[in-house]
């Protein structure tokens, strides 16, 4: 009679498989999940690389214009900080408060267009009438801002997404609020 350790006979006996068949058993299936761990982590790789590397194209300005639409207004935005003559800011329309043309800094690359203008009070507490003073008018205008993604949009562009901004539209005689 030959001896057997308690834990082989009690394994085999369990399951009906031998130690060295379980062995084998499990170490097919650590090798089948590392393979597509491997492979998976490859395939990651091949797209880091595809995408750093510039896979999506640029939009050009004439694009990103036509995507704002009739958002782009030149009064308020310019392409290169010349703002346009032809598109004067109109403001103040009954000239009972001061104000002036304000020229943000120009905004990051990721945002378009990059130069804004608007109008703001000279001074917010001048009074215009009796329990009136000089308040800024607040207005939105839609700017684009690039999505911070790897991924190019259905045609291979870049992605890039509509945001609101708060500038001032002009200066005018408003009730005093506490």
């Amino acid at each position: 009679m030959s001896y057997k350790p308690r834990e082989a006979v009690v394994s085999t006996q369990s399951t009906g498989i031998s130690p060295v068949t379980r062995l084998d058993f499990a170490t097919n299936c650590s090798m089948v999940v590392w393979t597509m761990l491997i492979e998976k982590l490859l395939v990651f790789c091949l797209f880091l690389i595809v995408s750093v590397a510039g896979a999506c194209v640029p939009l050009s300005t004439q694009q990103l214009a036509s995507k704002l639409g009739t958002g782009f207004i030149p009064q308020h935005m310019s392409l290169d900080q010349s703002f346009d003559g032809n598109h004067p800011l109109q403001y103040n329309q009954h000239g009972m408060c001061s104000s002036k043309i304000v020229y943000e800094p120009e905004l990051p690359d990721n945002y378009f267009p990059r130069f804004i203008r608007h109008v703001k009070c000279t001074s917010e507490e001048d009074k215009c009438l009796t329990g009136k003073s000089c308040k800024t008018v607040e207005a939105y205008i839609k700017i684009l801002e690039k999505k911070p993604t790897i991924f190019c949009d259905d045609d291979g562009y870049e992605q890039w997404t509509t945001r609101s901004l708060k500038i001032g539209a002009g200066c005018e005689c408003a009730v005093d609020t506490p």
